[in-house]
């Protein structure tokens, strides 16, 4: 008998399985059928003990001591068979229901049993009885095309196998004999009947006490198949592409994505109206990146594709002015910058790009930290270029950005403003980062490279008991908390108004990004715990009047905290700081002339950077109304003064903001002007730029406006083209020049003999 067994091939199978996506607490979040039509889902490591219990006690009660077949039954069997003069009975035990399902379920014939068997023994050779037993609860027919016992769980009870009661498992252990007779939802009486019968049995086999089996004969029979869940449709295809067949446990709380579910229809109903069609969020816990919850784009009732299908979570899209944070913590790091240094916020141009604040207004200078929570577009440009978007694309790739694979010279300047494409997945992965650093240094006082990594989405993928290996720090703690404590100044939306005032009110970092035209509205925010992310639009890049971070992300965001709550806010990186003492006036580094300072808490690099460049002493008569020199006033009548003077064009804007800013004095007649304080600059052109004119509807050249900033605007201004004189302006210091292609010079000179040129060059294309 060994050879025939040996030669008798091994039960195989290979039939594809479901993807299923699980919670973490094991919850069904999606399923995708398998690729041959049937719900066959990836079976559980071990078949639960109920189940275990009523399908031996209905099929194969001796499983465990025969050696894959049952003398006894297969002798029966045949004496019935003969009886009835046809095949009524099979005799076959679990093991040989096994070699049969690998077959295919043929027909039933003397010659196949007795391949059956054969089979069975040498299944029983190789395999353990429990691996026999969990192969044929993952490939037995449970009506339908319902295979196996997990896929029958969830589609008939909703449930997870392991947690099924000993009515149920009795129920779907007498499928399997004859599915398309008693397939749940049809002869309901002939299924009650097998079920019952076999609770009693097990009741007589002492598995449960009488009060159990008495409630068990009163619990429903198993319905028609349910639909499966859908609460993370995107996360589930994700899975399907990239672990197809496979059950995946995930980080995802499943109570948690039904809320953010929930939060993000609500916002999309409301935005339709605006024609904004599609919305998605990602929630990351900081501690270990795991995700929490993952809606990867709205879903509507409206008729016709809006993109619901795109998983934007994973599509790259236009950042905006989402960046920002990471670019001032790289200058406050760097020691280019101190928190609330002044950058110049004034008309600015470059070759091919003129960026401009969202408001099309100009503060002449702002703080940095004021800017970034403003998020003011000229002041980061002008940042960017003294840190340089070669740094800055460098910074972008050690935080985790793999998005931007293009040269610096490729996104130039506009990269701070949404020249670039970064994915939500990753944007919300970067922020996770940063926050664990913080997190870490204010624990431990190091640094873990390891702390840098995109967002987890299955369970087992982190080691806690792996050793941190420690190094240098990217980003340090201390440009990471100066930025969070600007981000906390944000100014929120409408509907978050006066919530400085509640202490329910979590602490919050967060930053809003619009893309150009109206195409991607960000928000992301940070707590020591958590980071949710948030992207609302056109998943086609339709854009949208009114699309913006603030009104169209930052609701939505904002509810997703309050599902969050309170988390406390981030430790003080103290330890790596250093008190430095700046200019009130300027948040530049104290220089000797600053009348007013104060110390500050910055980067230890901030000691480095530039001090106070706009305090001068200058030297004023008696009255301190006129500015003198040792020329036209006796020394004993000169006063010294420090002054705040910011550059004409910076303080032709500043000045309108802030009244109290105090021009300088003029000089006493008779006295010779101080040259080394300009007394005018150019606001357009500037010095060296490349002008393309268009050309009117006529085919004419247009002209060009030329502005001037003047500290005196009442003051009289002479233009010269090429040193041919073109007009004169006072208070309003703007003309039009006409000028041909080619290198061209515009020089002004105002009434008392001052004067500036600028050169530019005028192209055809």
């Amino acid at each position: 008998m060994i050879t025939p067994v040996l030669i008798s091939p091994m039960p195989r199978f290979g039939a594809p399985l479901s993807t299923v996506v699980l919670a973490g607490d094991g919850s069904l979040l999606g399923a995708r059928i398998a690729d041959d039509g049937q719900w066959r889902f990836p079976g559980p490591d071990e078949v639960p003990e109920k189940f275990e219990k009523a399908l031996l006690t209905f099929e194969d009660r001796y499983f465990y001591f025969h050696p894959g077949i049952n003398p006894v039954s297969i002798i029966r069997a045949l004496v019935r068979n003969i009886k009835a003069g046809d095949i009524v009975s099979g005799g076959s035990t679990i093991t040989m229901q096994v070699a049969r399902l690998s077959g295919g379920n043929k027909s039933r014939t003397y010659a196949a049993k007795l391949s059956e068997m054969l089979s069975a023994l040498k299944l029983e050779i190789f395999r353990t009885k429990k691996g026999i037993l969990k192969t044929w609860s993952m490939n037995a027919p449970f009506g339908g095309n319902i295979v196996g016992l997990e896929a029958a769980s969830r589609r008939y009870l909703e449930k997870p196998a392991a947690e099924i009661t000993w009515a149920e498992a009795a129920g779907l252990a007498v499928l399997p004999n004859s599915p398309s007779l008693v397939f749940p939802g049809r002869n309901q009486h002939i299924l009650r009947k097998r079920r019952d019968d076999l609770l009693k049995k097990l009741y007589e086999r002492k598995y449960f006490d009488s009060i159990t089996y008495i409630l068990a004969l009163d619990e429903p029979l198993p319905g028609e198949p349910k639909p499966l869940p859908s609460i993370a449709p995107h996360l589930t295809d994700y899975f399907f592409s990239s672990n197809n067949g496979e059950m995946i446990r995930t980080t995802i709380d499943a109570a948690l994505q039904a809320r953010a579910n929930a939060i993000i229809e609500s916002h999309s109903r409301q935005l339709s109206g605006n024609l904004i069609n599609n919305a998605a969020c990602l929630i990351v816990k900081v501690e270990t990146g795991e995700v929490l919850a993952y809606v990867g784009n709205s879903r509507t009732d409206k008729p016709g594709n809006h993109g619901e299908d795109v998983d934007i979570i994973r599509s790259p899209r236009s950042t905006g002015s989402i960046l920002k944070p990471i670019l001032y913590a790289g200058m406050q790091q760097s020691g280019d910058i101190l928190p609330n240094t002044l950058v110049a916020d004034i008309p600015t141009r470059f070759p091919g790009f003129t960026p401009e604040n969202f408001d099309q207004s100009f503060s002449g200078a702002v703080p940095a930290s004021l800017a970034l929570s403003q998020s003011l577009n000229i002041p980061a440009v002008r940042m960017l270029r003294k840190y340089s978007v070669e740094k800055l694309l460098d910074l972008f790739q050690k935080t985790g950005f793999t998005t931007f694979t293009r040269s610096a010279d490729h996104y130039g300047l506009s990269l701070i403003l949404g020249g670039g494409e970064a994915t939500l997945w990753e944007l919300t992965g970067v922020y996770a980062s940063l926050s664990r650093v913080l997190n870490r240094f204010g624990k431990e006082g190091k640094y873990c490279p390891g702390d840098y990594h995109m967002p987890v989405l299955m369970t087992g993928s982190i080691n806690d008991n792996e050793r941190p290996v420690y190094g240098e720090p990217v980003l340090s703690a201390s440009s990471i908390w100066l930025t969070y404590e600007a981000l906390k100044r944000v100014n929120r939306p409408e509907a978050e108004a006066g919530w400085q005032f509640f202490s329910s009110s979590p602490d919050i970092a967060w930053k809003t990004g619009t893309s150009f035209g109206f195409r991607d509205a960000w928000a992301v925010g940070t707590t020591p715990d958590y980071v949710i992310g948030v992207w609302t639009g056109n998943a086609d890049g339709e854009g949208r009047p009114g699309l913006t971070g603030i009104t169209a992300a930052a609701p939505v965001l904002f509810d997703l905290i309050n599902v969050m709550g309170t988390s406390g806010w981030f430790p003080e990186p103290s330890e790596e700081m250093t008190m430095i003492r700046v200019c009130s006036k300027s948040g530049f580094r104290a220089g000797p002339d600053c009348p007013e300072t104060e110390e500050m808490m910055a980067c230890v690099s901030g000691l480095r950077s530039e001090s106070c460049p706009y305090h001068k002493i200058i030297h004023l008569d008696k009255t301190g109304t006129k500015q003198v020199n040792a020329d036209c006033a006796p020394a004993a009548e000169i006063r010294n003064e420090s002054w705040f003077i910011l550059p004409p064009a910076m303080e032709y804007f500043y000045r309108q903001k802030h009244p109290d800013y105090r021009p300088l004095p003029p000089f006493l007649p008779g006295c010779t002007t101080d040259r080394s304080v300009a007394i005018m600059e150019f606001i357009y052109p500037t010095s060296g730029i490349n002008i393309f004119i268009p050309r009117d509807q006529t085919g004419e050249l247009t002209r060009i406006i030329a502005e001037v900033a003047h500290r005196n605007p009442s003051k009289k201004i002479f233009w010269h083209l090429d040193q041919e004189y073109q007009g004169t302006t006072r208070s309003i210091h703007q003309t039009e020049i006409f000028a041909g292609t080619g290198d061209h010079v515009l020089t002004v000179v105002d009434e008392d003999g001052n004067s500036i040129m600028c050169g530019f060059h005028i192209t055809g294309k």
